[in-house]
């Protein structure tokens, strides 16, 4: 029965580590991801805790103790060095390469935006709406950073100040690598 639970608890830490990690998949972060992945984890550290000194202090030491631990450690890790967007995007990419190839990179005037028709599944991310805007083309991610915007842009000669409009105010860019980036931007 021990052996069991030792499991379900490394069960739910692995589960909580994934659900951050995909949460931390897109550009900014996946709110309600990170509000269910949390508690989870928290928890599953309390009950972690209570195990190593019931049993540890009692019995002897365990390999069993580790997992949970070194689950936690690496999620920290992976999402410390940006792991988890860079891994998603990589796989998505070429899906955005053939959907920016269709749609036309020039034409917005006078810095207005203009609705451009695309898919709402583009690769692994769902996006809900895209504007050519001078520049290039700016996908919005639907799951969005918190409550501001989020999503991708395809911009070939980079992000200029003429993309900071009322609707788009304070646009933060992050290099995806080549003309690609991933955007935040408050509304």
């Amino acid at each position: 029965m021990v052996v069991s639970t030792w499991w379900a608890l490394h069960a739910a830490v692995s589960l909580a580590a994934a659900c951050l990690l995909w949460a931390f998949s897109v550009p900014g972060f996946s709110l309600l991801l990170v509000l269910g992945a949390l508690p989870v984890l928290c928890l599953a550290g309390a009950a972690w805790a209570v195990w190593v000194v019931t049993f540890g202090v009692r019995r002897q030491w365990s390999w069993s103790f580790l997992p949970a631990p070194m689950i936690v450690v690496l999620a920290l890790a992976l999402l410390g060095t940006g792991a988890p967007l860079q891994a998603r995007w990589a796989m998505s990419r070429s899906a955005f390469d053939q959907v920016v190839a269709t749609v036309p990179t020039t034409g917005a005037v006078d810095g207005e935006w203009s609705s451009v028709p695309v898919p709402s599944r583009i690769g692994s991310y769902l996006i809900t709406s895209a504007y050519r805007v001078p520049g290039g083309v700016v996908f919005h991610e639907a799951n969005g950073y918190m409550t501001d915007d989020a999503g991708f842009a395809y911009l070939p000669d980079g992000p200029t100040p003429d993309l900071d409009t009322p609707d788009f105010e304070s646009p933060v860019f992050k290099n995806l690598g080549g003309s690609w980036y991933s955007w935040t931007a408050s509304w």
